[in-house]
């Protein structure tokens, strides 16, 4: 498998919209990625790209980063953003069925074999992680 490299920075309305063409650009370098691995990935990062843009007072204004790497060993995207960073509970239960929120993070665990999260007054970085085959992208 060849590797593939895509970066982009944006506000993260602007980040989220194009999120979609910067997969393409990182598959179209990594054609040997599974179907599987890619589906994970993605979802994975919606889910975090979702959560910053709905717990931003403005998400016009907060600048987001990504890098997206793959290889034969792996799918690493690092995502970085300028919004306060809240500290977050990564080990928490997928909520019972009637909630009406907080699958988010139980959904990013289940399809990546890491998930870091560090969050300090500047922003947040977040690395997710997936080895080729790794968990199934449901929950």
């Amino acid at each position: 498998m060849d590797s593939g490299h895509v970066a982009r920075t944006a506000s993260a309305r602007q980040w989220f919209a194009t999120l979609p063409d910067a997969f393409a650009a990182l598959w179209a370098q990594v054609p040997a990625t599974s179907f599987d691995d890619r589906t994970a990935v993605e979802l994975a990062v919606t889910e975090i790209a979702g959560n910053v843009l709905r717990h931003t007072a403005d998400p016009d204004t907060v600048t987001v980063r990504a890098e997206l790497t793959a290889d034969a060993r792996e799918v690493r995207v690092v995502l970085e953003d300028t919004a306060p960073g809240v500290p977050l509970d990564l080990d928490r239960p997928m909520p019972g069925p009637d909630a009406e929120s907080g699958r988010g993070l139980a959904i990013v665990r289940a399809c990546v074999d890491v998930v870091e999260h560090h969050a300090g007054p500047a922003g947040s970085r977040w690395v997710l992680s997936r080895r080729p085959g790794g968990p199934p992208a449901t929950t």
